[in-house]
């Protein structure tokens, strides 16, 4: 590889680290939600560290009691936590792009504006990318201009990506006249020869419809995504599979595979707000897969499904129906760093 060529490898490969950034904004967690989500996340970062290190954002100091910190001191791997303030948890779409540059991490980062301005503050969390590089001391290799978030792409580590149209151009986010503009700048950034833009994603997504809820590589020609039978989401995966297919063949031939999951149930809110569960929302550590559960019988066949494809992997599921509240899961609230 050339010392300037830019590598954004696929997850599956070696990590260094997984970097969260830890519950506090008081208008999402209060009263008895963040006492489970704080329960949710010291279980989460458990389940990591059996694996690799955590990176942890914390906002202030005396953040974690004396009790919590011997608990985090007591892990299987390391817990890095750094006082780094933020607005929300939700690092894969604000957080950096943790790329290589011949064997040495560099950053890339986009322009957050809180998925097209509809959860504001997000002040704090567009400057993660930066206040992480100075922290880390990597440098700040690219700053994209363009309003994107991290679980609006999909990469398959061999120079190929998939995200949604929603995502890339609309109302509060780059304007529609960009979006040839858009697809080449994020090519450059992310050194991509192709990237498939899919018409949409998942029904009910605060986030326009992030790719990482709908369709992911399980391998560089190889590709799970969700499968529904109802309404809008059956239009959707319909769709997308018949594109996705076409996609994939013509650049692996016969070795290009689709595989597809069901959703789990959908719950809905009282004010009619669809909670968009998926169990494409899944993360890889080192030697393991963690991927979401929702307390439904179909929780099984995922977990039947990613071990199969990934024989030697310990694959585990945690329940994340108190994350999924506020609009997300494992992958949406996680940031791998490439080793």
């Amino acid at each position: 590889m050339s010392h300037s060529v830019l590598h954004y490898p696929a997850e599956w490969e070696k990590q260094k680290t997984t970097w969260l950034a830890f519950p506090h904004n008081k208008k999402n967690w209060y009263g008895d939600r963040l006492v489970k989500i704080r329960k949710f996340y010291f279980n989460l970062i458990k389940t990591i560290t059996w694996f690799q290190s955590v990176s942890l954002l914390v906002p202030e100091k005396d953040f974690f009691s004396e009790k919590e910190l011997a608990f985090l001191k007591n892990l299987n791997n390391p817990v890095h936590i750094f006082n780094i303030k933020t607005n929300d948890i939700w690092i894969r779409d604000y957080g950096p792009f943790f790329m290589k540059k011949s064997e040495k991490t560099v950053i890339v980062e986009t322009t957050f504006n809180g998925w097209g301005k509809k959860f504001p503050p997000w002040n704090l969390d567009n400057h993660i990318p930066t206040a992480i590089a100075k922290e880390m001391e990597y440098p700040l290799e690219i700053s994209n201009p363009y309003i994107f978030e991290g679980g609006a792409i999909e990469v398959n580590g061999d120079g190929l990506a998939m995200t949604t149209l929603p995502c890339l151009v609309g109302k509060s986010r780059n304007p529609k006249k960009d979006l040839t503009s858009v697809i080449e700048s994020l090519k450059q950034s992310f050194n991509l020869k192709d990237i498939l833009v899919l018409p949409q994603g998942l029904k009910g997504d605060h986030t326009d419809g992030h790719i990482d809820n709908f369709a992911r590589f399980v391998k560089k020609d190889h590709i799970v995504m969700c499968q529904s039978n109802r309404g809008e989401n059956k239009t959707a995966t319909q769709e997308a599979s018949k594109m996705i297919n076409h996609w994939l063949k013509s650049h692996y031939g016969k070795k290009a595979k689709i595989d597809f999951l069901p959703l789990p149930p959908q719950r809905c809110l009282p004010s009619g707000e669809i909670l968009p569960a998926s169990y494409m929302n899944f993360i890889y550590v080192n030697e393991g897969l963690i991927f979401p559960k929702y307390n439904s019988p179909k929780d099984a066949i995922a977990q039947n499904y990613f071990q199969q494809i990934y024989p030697r992997l310990k694959v585990i599921g945690i329940d994340c129906r108190t994350v999924i509240e506020e609009g997300g899961s494992l992958h949406c609230m996680s940031k791998h760093e490439s080793l």
